[in-house]
């Protein structure tokens, strides 16, 4: 009987990400149950300032690969990388070790809802980390009419 090869962390990684890219194409989920509201509010309450730019890297990082953006927002392959690596982390600690009772509740309650839930809630933190910085902001303002 042959022995199966053993999931190394490298490809492992390498499975987290396409499946988190994935995950992030979801639609947002049309409600939330109590579960998915328990595990928002331990999310935010548990992501700490350093969580917040791993969060804002890994989404530019993933946005700068869109066509309409690639060829002016140029972002090394390392940096693209050490963003995935951040965010993998930041996954890893929140939901399995911070949330971890929130997360199993959400997830055997809920299911995929749940899942949807975590990265709407996820992608708002980016989002307004990302625009409430005075010179984002000031950039955003900055458009003449």
């Amino acid at each position: 009987m042959p022995n199966p090869k053993k999931p190394t962390l490298r490809r492992q990684r390498k499975l987290q990400i396409p499946l988190i890219l994935g995950l992030l194409t979801l639609s947002p989920a049309t409600f939330a149950g109590e579960y998915s509201d328990a595990l928002s509010d331990c999310l935010l309450s548990s992501t700490t300032e350093e969580g917040k730019l791993s969060l804002v890297k890994w989404m530019f990082t993933a946005m700068a690969l869109h066509p309409a953006v690639a060829e002016i927002a140029d972002v090394s392959m390392s940096a693209r990388e050490q963003a995935n690596r951040e965010m993998a982390e930041l996954l890893i600690d929140l939901l399995g070790t911070r949330c971890f009772n929130e997360t199993r509740l959400a997830l055997s309650n809920e299911g995929a809802l749940a899942l949807q839930s975590i990265f709407t809630v996820l992608g708002q933190v980016a989002a307004t980390n990302l625009f409430t910085v005075p010179n984002v902001a000031a950039g955003l303002a900055s458009l003449e009419t």
